[in-house]
């Protein structure tokens, strides 16, 4: 592994985890990237700070890289944060790794400089603009797109992506020093195509829709509708709104917390719109769960389904694929996960790579969308497979004589979820009249309609001791909702 222009790459790994399906032949060529988004909701910036880090300002990766638009160190060097020895220079007043994570406006600084210097490093890529994108039909190369793939892997690997005609792993010919692919195995063509679609919006926070509607209320003539309507229009009219109700709700929308999609409603009303801050806060919370790529219904999650590889890669889910894998020998037997897989979520981002079970994959990723209307954008506390192989275990230590669904692959923990910026933990269904509460037995509901079993802080055997949710597949064997 290697780091080229503040992303680590690995070569001849398959893309794994941002949502966009990526198949691979044995030459390493990409033969599909997903369609891309065609019209992006975001401006640039946002979608790239979106697909990064759910716009978390304070994150850290498990490769080092910092903030909502995850820095590597050399691209911090590059832009005179951190000096050859990888101390702090005290750019900006940035002296340690909390100064910039704790700095949102240095940060959004330091993405700016990294534009334009990652612009002025593609700068002969040029002549690819405007021709289609490899991997995704229908998309056009664009400034953005191109920005993106380098953003991910690099200009240089940006440049052999392009002249490779679209290659995931090692690029043209022998001796190559560029790969085209991050440390998690994405390929650089699926931020082509996810960011060729976007443009720079510019907004105008001073907008007011107040100044717009209430001339339009205002400006209703009664005596325009129909005989049989006009003497109600005239009692209703007064009290359709005033200035000051339409700028007390305004000033509310505005206080309130956002949910998920906050950047992409801002971009849409305060930037072409007439600036609704009400419209930004109803449509921040809306679902946006990916639909499927083969044009048919969510598949149910069986056990051991061989058509699940198709039926994952149907739903635009970008994974890995990993022949024999085994978590070691229980009890003279030895714990083989059926169909294994490694992929790092599609509609909600794990935050690192798993492995599992294809069919544990299928129904997180089910799962996944259907709490994504519940304004979720994240979990935290995940965890899948366990190696050595182990037994099950309750309050009371070990079953004997079992095997667990984690050593089997069939199996998920989650602690908690992330909704509206902040961490809804699963405890919290021990209280379910609370809001948060109200959060984690929908989720567990959810939860009940996808896997097989369903165990949860408020069952008798983790009460007291597991505050997480325990999701597996059985394909039925077994069939319990606690």
């Amino acid at each position: 592994m290697r780091r080229i222009g503040g992303a680590f790459l690995i070569a001849g790994f398959v893309a794994v985890g941002t949502g966009l399906a990526v198949a691979q032949d044995a030459s390493g060529s990409s033969s599909s990237l997903g369609g891309g988004d065609g019209e992006c909701k975001m401006s640039f910036r946002d979608a790239l700070r979106m697909r990064e880090s759910s716009g978390n300002y304070g994150i850290k990766n498990r490769f080092g890289y910092l903030g909502a638009y995850q820095f590597g160190p050399k691209a911090l060097q590059d832009l005179g944060y951190l000096d050859n020895n990888g101390r702090w220079t005290g750019k900006d007043g940035i002296r340690t790794e909390a100064d910039f994570l704790n700095s949102p406006e240095v940060q959004e600084k330091a993405q700016t400089e990294w534009e334009r210097l990652l612009d002025a490093r593609t700068a002969g890529l040029a002549g690819f603009i405007g021709q289609d994108a490899p991997g995704c039909p229908g998309v056009k190369i664009t400034q953005e797109g191109i920005r993106g793939m380098a953003h991910l892997i690099g200009p240089g690997g940006a440049g052999e992506y392009l002249r490779s005609g679209g290659v995931c792993g090692t690029a043209g010919t022998a001796g190559l020093k560029y790969r085209t692919l991050d440390g998690n195995g994405v390929c650089g063509g699926s931020y082509l195509c996810k960011f060729s679609g976007c443009a720079d919006i510019k907004k105008d926070m001073s907008k007011n829709t107040c100044d717009v509607t209430m001339p339009m209320i205002k400006g209703i003539n009664c005596a325009n509708y129909p005989t049989e309507l006009r003497s109600f229009c005239e009692q209703t009219k007064p009290y359709l709104m005033t200035r000051a109700e339409c700028d007390a709700a305004e000033s509310f929308a505005k206080r309130a917390p956002k949910g998920p999609n906050k950047e992409a409603c801002e971009n849409l009303t305060f930037g072409p719109g007439t600036g609704s801050w009400s419209f930004v806060l109803a449509c921040s919370y809306a679902s946006e769960a990916p639909a499927d790529h083969d044009g048919k219904p969510n598949p149910t999650a069986t056990w051991n389904d061989p058509e699940c590889i198709s039926k994952l890669k149907g739903m635009g889910v970008e994974f890995r694929e990993m022949g024999h894998y085994s978590t070691g020998r229980l009890q003279g037997q030895e714990c083989v996960v059926n169909n294994p897989v490694q992929y790092a979520g599609g509609a909600i981002p794990f935050g690192q790579v798993l492995t599992m079970s294809c069919d544990a994959a299928l129904a997180m990723e089910q799962f996944g969308q259907q709490l994504k209307a519940l304004g979720v954008t994240g979990y935290y506390g995940i965890a899948s497979t366990y190696s050595p192989c182990r037994p099950k275990r309750d309050k009371r230590g070990n079953l004997p004589g079992t095997i667990s669904g984690h050593s089997l692959g069939t199996a998920v923990d989650i602690a908690g979820l992330k909704v509206g910026g902040r961490k809804v933990s699963m405890d919290a269904m021990l209280k379910p009249m609370t809001p948060d509460g109200m959060i984690a037995v929908q989720a567990k509901n959810i939860a009940c309609s996808v896997f097989n079993v369903v165990l949860t802080p408020a069952y008798e055997q983790y009460k007291g001791v597991f505050g997480h949710f325990h999701l597996e597949v059985t394909g039925g064997k077994q069939n319990s909702c606690k």
